[in-house]
């Protein structure tokens, strides 16, 4: 799999797990409307969050930005943010133009692609065009894969996805997908990689599991962690047999071949940078760390809060001294003398956060790290000649 090198950069050293790394590169996600959304996914976890549906605003925008004190990479993410309009969305981008490249050093746009039209694409990719936006849409898979993804009537969303990434190529535009493995998705695999080599402008995939909960017990469509990874080694074997890699990456595959010959992986499952890395601004001011912990368990603070000096380093530092920080900060003292820590690096702690009630999943979440390290320790590097990377 001699591609992925072009990912590969040598970790230095034993690593610890840091909630937040202070002076370091911010993941700002601007929850551009909420959990507003022209769809309606039956797992949706924006859904549950005590938000505010309404839309950010330019000024506030520009206030977070002006309190990052380095730099951030920036991601427009929803609910649904092309419901923003045209016109309100140039002028998020009219605020970004001013920090770009020199404090925004990526800008990034999560949709589900239902909106996506020419005039989208008109306003993204050529009067914005020196952003150099990229563009993730939400994908499960195969039809039978996204059955979950479904419109306010209840149709499956798969077609008008499809439809979104032939629109890109009519323009020369990749994209990349972002697929939630569900119940329905474990015997698909076959299905998922044929889907994935028909989509020409495929620039790279992300597979999450769902995990939902609902009195400690997951969904009926959820799975367990053991099931996803065995459906994450399914999938790696297909993928290097069928030779997609050479044109696709995909993850967690390409992070679980990183951590494996000790090189750093930037996906945060497999990075030692966690939650309060990822800060996530609601149209209410709200902040909050990575969207897969709700805004409802960790408020951080508001915007309007922010003092006109103040940077967001240390307003982060004076949460993460709270009580509210102490079960994240014990999942990751249950780390330390774990065998696979450098290859694990934790996991995502909002899923363990969110198992903390159930004993069964927490040590199946561990069981599940174990089997991908024993599956994939035959891709360690073992000379410059080695056909398998």
């Amino acid at each position: 799999m001699w591609i992925y090198r072009k990912f590969f950069k040598k970790e230095k050293g034993m690593t610890s797990i840091k909630l937040f790394e202070k002076g370091t590169n911010i993941n700002l996600i601007v929850k551009t409307v909420g959990n507003s959304c022209n769809i309606e996914c039956s797992y949706c976890f924006e859904k549950i969050k005590n938000v505010k549906e309404s839309e950010i605003k330019p000024i506030d925008l520009e206030k977070i930005l002006d309190s990052i004190p380095i730099t951030c990479s920036l991601v427009f993410h929803g609910g649904e943010p092309f419901l923003i309009g045209y016109k309100k969305f140039a002028e998020l981008l009219d605020i970004v133009k001013k920090y770009y490249p020199e404090k925004i050093i990526s800008v990034k746009i999560q949709t589900n692609g239902i909106l996506l039209d020419d005039q989208w694409i008109n306003l993204i990719y050529k009067e914005y065009k020196d952003l150099n936006i990229e563009i993730a849409i939400s994908l499960d898979g195969t039809e039978k894969m996204n059955a979950y993804r479904i419109d306010k009537k209840g149709r499956n969303t798969f077609q008008s996805v499809i439809d979104a990434f032939k629109l890109l190529n009519e323009y020369g535009i990749s994209a990349g997908i972002l697929s939630v493995i569900t119940r329905t998705s474990l015997t698909e695999v076959e299905n998922y990689l044929q889907l994935i080599n028909l989509i020409p402008n495929i620039k790279f995939v992300k597979m999450n599991g769902l995990f939902n909960i609902i009195n400690n017990q997951l969904t009926y469509n959820s799975i367990l962690p053991s099931e996803y990874a065995k459906f994450i080694y399914n999938v790696a074997c297909k993928y290097i047999e069928t030779g997609l890699y050479k044109r696709v990456a995909i993850e967690p595959i390409l992070s679980i071949i990183q951590n494996i010959n000790g090189y750093k992986s930037k996906y945060c499952n497999y990075s030692d940078r966690k939650c309060f890395n990822y800060l996530s601004v609601y149209p209410d001011g709200k902040i909050g760390p990575c969207d897969c912990l709700s805004i409802d368990d960790f408020f951080i603070g508001n915007i309007q809060d922010l003092n006109k000096n103040q940077n967001i380093n240390d307003y982060v530092d004076n949460y993460l001294v709270k009580e509210d920080t102490n079960s994240l900060k014990k999942i990751i003292e249950s780390c330390k003398e774990c065998d696979i820590n450098e290859f694990c690096k934790g996991g995502c702690l909002s899923q363990r956060f969110y198992f903390r009630n159930n004993k069964y999943l927490l040590l199946d979440f561990c069981k599940s790290k174990h089997y991908l390290y024993n599956k994939f320790k035959i891709y360690r590097i073992r000379g410059e000649n080695n056909d398998k990377l």
